[in-house]
């Protein structure tokens, strides 16, 4: 099965294309200004898109470097702009 469902909308590849660009911004926006973000944080800045959205598009900005994920403790994460 190729969809992610939640209770508020579903979601697919084929819609994260569009919505990848104002996601990232709105997250690396929230992160340069406080420059340590808790995961509760984005997601509340983030209300328009679902939690699995937000972890995807973080997931994916720390997995090419743009943005560090910290485990603070179980179930706990701070994103952070990586080191310069």
């Amino acid at each position: 099965m190729n969809r992610l469902t939640t209770a508020s909308s579903s979601f697919t590849p084929k819609n994260y294309a569009g919505m990848s660009s104002d996601i990232t911004g709105k997250i690396v926006q929230m992160v340069k200004h406080r420059q340590a973000c808790d995961m509760e944080d984005l997601l509340e800045a983030c209300s328009s898109y679902t939690w699995n959205q937000v972890f995807l598009e973080v997931d994916r900005l720390s997995r090419t470097g743009e943005l560090r994920l910290f485990s603070k403790r179980a179930g706990k994460y701070t994103v952070t702009l990586p080191a310069a």
